[in-house]
């Protein structure tokens, strides 16, 4: 996504997931939250970062779970929704093929890929712009 580089996949977790509510589809967002802190200039959390180097996934059911400045990530989870409320809407999707439910985000996970190699002992780190 070009408006928001640190989402890495956007999934539903299984096809019952896409019928379970009437009204809801629920996604799983999988985020690089190091080129997120990146871009907003706020610091990951010291528990993601603790579970990463322990090689373990992190997930949480908000993204504010990952950060310390809640008012920076209040922005930014305003400016998802309102992107995925206007791809719901879009007339580019033919009537056909919406799903007819509103989008949310069901959970953020992050894996120890993720991890920027300073954090895993490297020596150097490399963030994307």
């Amino acid at each position: 996504m070009k408006e928001f580089p640190f989402i890495k996949n956007v999934y539903a977790r299984d096809d019952d997931d896409i019928n379970r509510w009437k009204y809801a589809l629920y996604l799983e967002l999988v985020i690089d939250p190091y080129v997120l802190g990146h871009m907003y200039g706020i610091p990951v959390w010291d528990i993601v970062t603790r579970s990463l180097q322990r090689g373990e996934d992190y997930w949480a059911p908000y993204l504010s779970t990952f950060f310390r400045d809640r008012d920076v990530i209040d922005k930014i989870n305003k400016e998802m929704g309102t992107l995925m409320n206007g791809i719901h809407k879009s007339p580019a999707i033919p009537n056909e093929l919406k799903l007819h439910k509103q989008l949310e985000i069901g959970t953020f996970i992050t894996y120890p890929k993720y991890l920027p190699p300073i954090l895993n002992g490297n020596d150097e780190m490399t963030l994307p712009n």
